[in-house]
């Protein structure tokens, strides 16, 4: 079951009148509704999650118990030696026994294996037939983020089993994010709730427009991106241009989709997520990329990895290390397989020389303007050349192998003779318009704030035709969202 999928809409609305609809006229105790509420979209949760592969919520549930007890634990205990070990006991358990062994046990042991063949002529570990749980990574990580502010005492533990169990399953954003911590949404699950609270045209906005981003310009392009992915050496360089365009603009359009759809699903309920997104495509530097691209992933190594290491206050060589380490973990963080640890690892060289680079060439404000007439070449430039830079980088996230990886960053910069069809070209053009316009629409109205309201009453009117153009415009087959694989 995925958003763009009938399926969903059947199941949210089944959820979304039980919650405002059918509960309210049962209960008139409002602390027993609010007890019910939590438990009914805790089981909807675990529905929606185990409708992959109902073994999955025992996973969940085991990582939640356990972070579950040990909040408890540190919350109650004063020595700081045990609380220590608690904390390292929730790290060991969730980042080794449950997301390093279901997520990075075969790359481990294919890795050893490459090295110890040639040698002793056969495999020194076995492979096991793993199945990948869905958004593991997501919700490993939103659990460890309780359990270490726990720790830090920045906030209180969670003495509700069904509170804390929702707040790591809660299923708009338990799949793919936006990544949530503790200290944001916890509050929430204490705050009643009314109907005429939702900002119903924002949150139906949210949810069209990631319908839009995913299921019709992202799932369009895929084929055309496969085709070329799956076969680098067989295609014209300008063909390898396109797809690496494409493949990164796709993991956009993919995931920003998914965050949208999650933030208006999860506001339809009564509850905030946090913006995954903010219009990464219009930065000019490596930094203000990152900024702008996954932010709740961004934050939480900011907060649980860069600033644990010292963060900026430290020396200049240091500081440089922290934010290549930083950077090399959101590639590992992202699979489990070399090309994501090369990509992790390049967007971290590519940020400590952009850092190089200002203590090169300072900034110095007030000593001259930029003339105006230079301005926007200048923009122009800038965020090309970071968007370039991007584009290469993603042809290390998108590729099936290692080696396709570098035979595409090959052929693109040997000029490789090959196939390229018009419908290529066409795909490249329409999607980059599509991209830019949305960004430069955003722009004004979220950065400039030049946007106009619509009358509500015109709004929801165009809403079924919307619905229909939305519908013709979705393709027969819809392709899994990308980050279900992290």
């Amino acid at each position: 079951m995925i958003f763009s999928d009938f399926e969903y809409f059947v199941f949210f609305l089944f959820v979304f009148f039980t919650v405002w609809y059918v509960f309210p006229s049962i209960f008139s105790n409002h602390t027993k509704e609010t007890r019910i509420l939590h438990v009914f979209l805790l089981v909807s949760s675990y529905f929606f999650y185990m409708s992959w592969d109902y073994r999955f919520g025992a996973l969940i549930l085991l990582s939640t118990a356990i972070d579950y007890y040990v909040g408890l634990r540190l919350a109650s205990e004063s020595r700081e030696k045990v609380r220590y070990y608690l904390l390292l006991f929730s790290l060991i358990t969730n980042l080794v026994f449950i997301l390093g062994f279901f997520k990075y046990y075969n790359f481990v042991v294919t890795s050893i294996n490459a090295v110890t063949n040639p040698v002793f002529g056969g495999d020194a570990m076995p492979v096991l037939n793993i199945i990948l749980p869905a958004g593991i990574s997501f919700f490993t990580f939103q659990s460890l983020s309780y359990t270490i502010d726990v720790y830090r005492k920045e906030i209180p533990a969670e003495k509700d089993f069904i509170r804390f169990a929702l707040f790591v399953s809660f299923f708009p954003q338990l799949v793919a994010g936006p990544i949530v911590t503790a200290r944001t949404f916890m509050p929430q699950l204490y705050t009643p709730k009314k109907l005429e609270d939702i900002e119903f045209r924002v949150a139906i906005r949210f949810f069209m427009l990631g319908y839009f981003k995913k299921a019709v310009l992202s799932d369009m392009v895929a084929p055309t991106i496969d085709t070329i992915y799956a076969d680098p050496a067989g295609h014209h360089a300008y063909a390898l241009l396109i797809a690496a365009a494409l493949g990164g603009i796709q993991v956009y359009l993919d995931f920003s989709g998914y965050s949208d759809m999650a933030i208006g699903s999860a506001m339809l309920l009564g509850y905030k997520l946090p913006t995954n997104f903010n219009l990464p495509f219009l930065a000019t530097s490596v930094s203000g990329f990152w900024r702008r691209w996954h932010m709740t992933l961004n934050s939480w190594l900011r907060d649980y990895i860069y600033i644990p290491m010292g963060g900026s206050r430290v020396t200049s060589v240091r500081r440089k290390f922290n934010l290549w380490f930083t950077m090399f973990v959101s590639g590992v963080w992202h699979g489990a397989q070399w090309t994501f640890v090369f990509w992790g690892s390049l967007n971290g060289v590519f940020y400590v020389l952009e850092e190089i680079w200002k203590e090169w060439f300072p900034d110095k404000k007030g000593e001259s303007e930029t003339k105006n007439w230079f301005r926007v070449p200048l923009w122009l430039f800038q965020n090309i050349l970071n968007s370039s830079i991007f584009f290469l980088g993603a042809v290390f996230f998108r590729s099936l192998s290692w080696e396709n990886a570098w035979i595409h960053i090959q052929g693109i910069f040997t000029f490789q003779a090959g196939q390229i069809r018009p419908y290529m070209w066409k795909d490249f053009l329409w999607i980059i318009g599509f991209l830019y316009l949305g960004h430069i629409i955003g722009y004004f109205i979220f950065e400039k704030g030049k946007g106009k309201q619509i009358p509500a009453s015109l709004e929801f009117a165009l809403y079924p035709i919307l619905f229909l153009v939305l519908n013709l415009a979705t393709p027969e087959n819809s392709v899994p969202f990308i980050y279900f694989q992290f």
